[in-house]
């Protein structure tokens, strides 16, 4: 796992910020095919992997990167996207009842939300990525596993999960634009979300 840490290059930073897409979209399928309490645990397999592989993945970044890092960030949610439509594109071979019931209830809870709803409630989830990626590089890793159903079970949006869900909408014929502004308002919360653990805790929060 080190060596993805440190050995950090242009063609590294695309490839595994497309990795760390991919295996969020995976978690977001396993919770469509599953659903329920059960889904959202088996979900926390995305983050685990992109934890323990390096991968670059905007939630997992944005509370630890310098400010002026801002516009990788952009460029990693750009990324985590791109490996979000392969996952949806996986997705689009593993119909069921089940996934396309869950998928439409989450687009249905998009599509009626406030921007300022989806704004304010991302904010919870990005706190959560933090304090579970900061977790795990203390070597604690309880808040990966239970971090990730949190933040699904109360219905908060995570705007990497959420691009695999949009971009499986289009596979599945359920998709609108409006869902992209409701997707730069999850950004916006993920962000500022992921960065309040370091506000808070100031110099006692370790990079």
């Amino acid at each position: 796992m080190r060596r993805y840490h440190n050995k950090f290059t242009m063609k590294n930073f695309i490839y595994m910020s497309i990795f760390a897409g991919l295996l969020i979209g995976i978690g977001g399928l396993v919770y469509l095919r599953v659903g329920g309490v059960a889904g959202a645990v088996l979900f926390a397999f995305g983050l685990l992997s992109v934890v323990m592989c390096g991968a670059q993945l905007f939630t997992g970044k944005s509370g630890f990167l310098p400010y002026k890092d801002f516009p990788k960030l952009i460029a990693m949610i750009a990324l985590n996207a791109v490996g979000c439509a392969i996952a949806a594109f996986i997705a689009s071979y593993c119909s069921s009842e089940a996934l396309v019931t869950n998928l439409n209830t989450i687009i249905d809870a998009r599509l009626a939300a406030s921007w300022h709803k989806i704004l304010v409630t991302s904010v919870g989830t990005g706190m959560i990525m933090t304090l579970a990626v900061y977790g795990a590089r203390q070597k604690h890793y309880l808040p990966l596993l239970f971090g990730v159903p949190v933040f699904i079970l109360c219905g908060l949006p995570h705007c990497v999960a959420d691009a695999f869900y949009y971009a499986a909408a289009a596979f599945y014929g359920n998709f609108e634009w409006s869902l992209l502004i409701a997707w730069l308002w999850a950004i916006a919360g993920n962000y500022i979300g992921c960065n309040l653990p370091r506000w808070f805790m100031g110099e006692s929060f370790q990079n």
